[in-house]
C-alpha cells in the first residue's frame, strides 16, 4: 500500500479498523482498488464518515492533505456538506446514486476553484450491514465548461442581436458573464487616450462586493506590469493579487477595489488600449483556462456590437462595418478551418488517451470476477466495470466514426447484403441494453431475401444505434419493435418503442450532431447525442432515407429506414465449420505471452489475467527491453503497445521480423490508436494483428487458440522424420 494507506483507529458498526492491512478482507479488497487507481476515489466509512483515500483525491484535497486522512468527511469538506448529505444518506440506507457533471464549488490551497465532476457513491457492507460509502469521481470540467461556452456564445449572440444601444449590450453582457461563471463583479472601464485613467460608467455584481459605477483610478496604481501587458494586447489573469509578483506589491490598489482576483482583457482599437473588460472577486480563486477563454470571447464579441452600434449612425460608419463583417467573416473561416484540422488531431489523441486507462480497468475487472468468482458482491462490480468499460469504448468509437463522417473519410466495402441478416447482428449487439432494461422485442421478418447493396458493417451499425436509441429513452418493461419489408424495388424497416417519445420541436433535428432529449440533472439516458447522426450520416452514404416521427411526449416514437433493393445473391464465402473445429481441436498449450507497455496499470494487469487463464506471462515496459527479452526467451505470442518510450511499436515489430529467434512470434499490436489508417500501419510494420484498447478479451482468446495451433503445429513439423535425400522424398510422394 502508499503512504495514504495510515488510517487512525476507528469503530465501525462492530470493528474496530486501524491500519487497512487489518482491515476485513471485503473492505480491504475495496481500499487496495482505491489505491491502485488513478481515478480520485475514497471511502468514507463509520457513522462519522471518516476518508480512506487515494494520491489522485490527495490533489483534490490540496494543503488538507495528509490531515484529512481518517478525518469525518463534513469537517473536511464543509463547503460541500449539506449539498453532499443526501447523497450520503440515501448510499447508507443501501442504494447507489450517481451525480452526472455536478458543480462542486469547494477550497484547495486557499483558493475557491469551481470545477465539475461525475460522481458515483456506492454503500459498502460488512457482514450485512452498510458501514461506508464508496466514491468514485471523474472531472469533467473542461467538457462542461466547453459545453456551457457553446451555449453562453449562441446566447450571447441572440442578445447581442436583439440590442444596438452601447449601454444596454455591456450591460447585458456583463451580466450574463457574472451569472455564467459565478463571478462577484462584471464590468467594462475606458481608457483614456494617454493611457494613464481607466474610468466605469456602470457594472453588475451579485451583491458580495460594491459597484464600481461612475468611478476612475490610475492604471500605474494596480501595478506597471499589468499596464504593460495590458498595452501589448494580452489578458491578465491573477487568482490572488498579494501572491503575484505582478501585483504583489500593489495590494493596497486592489484592496481599495475590494477585489483579490481579476481577469482584464485588454481592448485594443487602433493600435492602443481602448478598454478593459473585467471579472473581479473578492477572495483567492483560480481561474481556469475555459473562463479566461469565455471572458476573452465576450470582450471581443461585445466590443464589435458596440463599436458597429456607434458607427451606424453614419453613411462612412455603415461601410467601415460592412468591411469589418467581411473581414470578420474571412478570418472565422480560416480559423474554422483551423479548428476543425486540430480538432481531429485532438479527437484522436483523446481516444488514445481515454483507452490507456480502459484497459487495465477492463483487465482488472476480469480478474476479479474470475479470482472472486463465489463473492456475488465483487462479481456485480466487475460487472458493472465492465459494462461500463464496454460503453465509454462505444461512445470513444461513436466520437472518432462521427468526425471521419463528417470529414468524407469513411469509405464503404460494398456487397449484396441480406437485410434480415444485418437486423440478426444489430439485436445481438444490443442484446444487453435490451435485457439490462428487460424490455419485450417483437420482430418481423420477411422470408424471402431483402438485398441490398451496402456495407455489412456500416449497416448493422446503423440499425443497432437506432435499437440502443430506443432501449435507452422505453421506461424499463417497455416494447420494441422491428419490422422489415420490402416494398416497390425499396427494403423499408420500421423500429417503434413505446418510449418517452419526443416533442414536436425535437423531431426535425433528432439527426443533428450532439442532439438529445431534454436533459435531466441526473442524465439516467446518458450519451453524447451522436449515435443518430452517425445514422443518417452511413444511411446518406448508402444512398437511402432515415426518418423520425413521435405523436408528442409519452407516445413513443418510430424511426424509418429505407433503402434500394438489389437483385442477385450475396456476396461472401460460406463459412467452413470443418476448418474452425479442427482449428479448435489442435493440439493447445500453454503459450509464452510478453506483454510491452509503459503503461504498468494496463501491462500488468493484462499479465496477471492471461496467468490465470493458463499463460506463462511475462512485462517489460520499453522496446529496447523487451527485443532483449524476446531474444532470449523467444515468446509465442507478443502484445505491443505502440507508443513506447524510446522507439515505437511499428519499429520494434520490423525488428522482430528480422530477428531468426522470432521468427515464429506472434506479434500482435495493443493501442489506443483505433482508426482504420492505424490498423493499416499496424498490418504493414509487420503485425499479424491489431487490437484497440480496452482489449476485447473475445478477441484475444481468438488470436491466442490461434497462436497455440500455429505453435503446435511448428513443434510437430520440427519432429516430423524428414527423407534424407531428394529421390527418397519423391518415392514418399508418389501414388501408390
Amino acid at each position: 500500500m502508499s503512504n495514504l494507506s495510515s488510517f487512525p483507529p476507528t469503530a465501525v458498526g462492530g470493528l474496530a479498523l486501524g491500519e487497512p492491512a487489518t482491515w476485513p478482507d471485503g473492505l480491504r479488497a475495496i481500499g487496495d482498488l482505491i489505491l491502485a487507481s488513478r481515478f480520485p476515489m475514497f471511502l468514507a466509512i463509520g457513522h462519522d464518515l471518516r476518508l480512506f483515500y487515494n494520491d489522485a483525491y490527495s490533489d483534490l484535497l490540496g494543503d488538507k492533505h495528509p490531515a484529512a486522512r481518517g478525518a469525518p468527511y463534513a469537517s473536511i469538506r464543509p463547503e460541500l456538506w449539506e449539498r453532499m448529505r443526501p447523497y450520503f444518506e440515501l448510499v447508507l440506507a443501501g442504494e447507489a446514486t450517481q451525480l452526472q457533471h455536478a458543480l462542486m464549488e469547494f477550497e484547495r490551497n486557499g483558493k475557491r476553484e469551481r470545477r465539475f465532476f461525475c460522481v458515483s457513491l456506492s454503500p459498502v457492507r460488512h457482514a450485512g450491514d452498510v458501514v461506508g460509502v464508496y466514491c468514485v469521481l471523474t472531472e469533467t470540467t473542461s467538457d462542461v465548461l466547453s459545453e456551457h461556452r457553446h451555449a453562453f456564445h449562441q446566447k450571447l449572440g441572440e442578445t447581442l442581436d436583439g440590442l444596438d444601444d452601447a449601454v444596454h449590450i455591456m450591460k447585458a453582457t456583463s451580466a450574463m458573464t457574472g451569472q455564467t461563471l459565478g463571478v462577484a463583479r462584471v464590468g467594462y472601464g475606458e481608457i483614456d487616450a494617454a493611457c494613464r485613467t481607466v474610468s466605469i460608467d456602470r457594472d453588475w455584481t451579485d451583491g458580495r462586493m460594491a459597484s464600481l459605477g461612475g468611478m476612475s483610478h490610475p492604471l500605474a496604481a494596480f501595478g506597471p506590469d499589468i499596464v504593460a501587458m495590458l498595452r501589448q494586447g494580452r489578458t491578465v489573469r491573477i487568482d490572488d493579487v498579494g501572491a503575484d509578483g505582478r501585483s504583489a506589491g500593489f495590494v493596497a490598489a486592489y484592496a481599495g477595489i475590494g477585489a483579490r482576483a481579476v481577469v482584464i482583457v485588454p481592448i485594443i482599437e487602433d493600435g492602443r488600449l481602448a478598454a478593459v473588460f473585467y471579472l473581479h472577486e473578492p477572495f483567492a480563486r483560480h481561474w481556469t483556462e475555459q473562463e479566461t477563454a469565455m471572458a476573452e470571447d465576450v470582450a471581443r464579441h461585445t466590443r464589435e456590437v458596440v463599436r458597429r452600434s456607434r458607427l451606424e449612425e453614419t453613411v462612412r460608419a455603415a461601410a467601415l462595418e460592412r468591411d469589418a463583417l467581411l473581414q470578420s467573416e474571412r478570418a472565422a473561416r480560416v480559423q474554422a478551418e483551423r479548428l476543425s484540422r486540430a480538432k481531429d488531431e485532438f479527437l484522436a489523441m483523446l481516444a488514445h488517451e481515454l483507452r490507456n486507462p480502459l484497459a487495465p480497468i477492463s483487465s482488472s475487472a476480469s480478474l476479479l470476477s474470475m479470482q472472486f468468482a463465489s463473492e456475488p458482491r465483487i462479481c456485480q462490480t466487475s460487472s458493472i466495470i465492465s459494462r461500463q468499460v464496454k460503453h465509454m469504448s462505444r461512445l470513444i468509437d461513436d466520437l472518432l466514426d462521427v468526425s471521419r463522417v463528417t470529414r468524407g473519410l469513411v469509405k464503404l466495402k460494398l456487397a449484396t447484403v441480406d437485410f434480415r441478416e444485418v437486423v440478426t447482428g444489430a439485436l445481438d449487439q444490443t442484446r444487453p441494453l435490451v435485457l439490462e432494461k428487460a424490455h419485450q422485442v417483437a420482430v418481423e421478418l420477411p422470408d424471402a431475401p431483402v438485398l441490398v447493396r451496402g456495407d455489412h458493417t456500416r449497416l448493422v451499425q446503423s440499425v443497432a444505434n437506432i435499437v440502443n436509441n430506443a432501449a435507452k429513452y422505453t421506461p424499463k418493461g417497455g416494447q420494441l419493435a422491428l419490422a422489415l419489408e420490402a416494398l416497390d424495388g425499396r427494403m423499408v424497416l420500421r423500429v417503434r418503442d413505446n418510449g418517452s417519445g419526443m416533442p414536436p420541436d425535437l423531431v426535425p433535428s433528432v439527426f443533428d450532431l450532439f442532439t438529445q432529449g431534454a436533459r435531466t440533472l441526473a442524465r439516467s439516458q446518458g450519451g453524447l447525442g451522436l449515435g443518430l447522426t452517425l445514422v443518417k450520416r452511413l444511411v446518406d452514404l448508402h444512398e437511402g432515407e432515415v426518418a423520425a416521427h413521435s405523436d408528442g411526449v409519452g407516445f413513443g416514437s418510430t424511426f424509418t429506414l429505407t433503402l434500394p433493393c438489389v437483385t442477385g445473391a450475396c456476396d461472401g464465402l460460406d463459412a467452413q465449420p470443418g476448418d474452425l473445429d479442427a482449428a479448435r481441436a489442435t493440439l493447445r498449450r500453454k503459450l509464452k505471452v510478453l506483454i510491452v507497455d509503459d503503461n504498468s496499470d494496463a501491462a500488468d494487469s493484462l499479465a496477471t489475467l492471461l496467468q490465470v487463464q493458463g499463460h506463462a506471462t511475462s512485462v517489460e515496459y520499453d522496446a529496447q527491453s523487451a527485443l532483449r527479452r524476446a531474444r532470449a526467451e523467444r515468446p509465442d505470442v507478443m502484445l505491443i503497445d505502440i507508443g513506447l518510450p524510446d522507439v515505437d511499436g511499428y519499429q520494434l515489430a520490423q525488428e522482430l521480423r528480422a530477428l531468426p529467434e522470432t521468427a515464429t512470434t506472434v506479434p500482435v499490436a495493443v493501442t489506443g490508436y483505433g482508426q482504420a489508417r492505424d490498423r493499416e500501419r499496424a498490418l504493414q510494420a509487420g503485425f499479424a494483428h491489431h487490437l484497440v484498447k480496452p482489449v476485447d478479451m473475445t478477441a484475444l482468446v481468438r488470436i491466442l487458440e490461434s497462436s497455440a495451433a500455429l505453435a503446435a503445429a511448428v513443434e510437430a513439423d520440427a519432429t516430423t522424420p524428414r527423407p534424407s535425400s531428394a529421390s527418397e522424398s519423391e518415392e514418399a510422394l508418389a501414388p501408390a
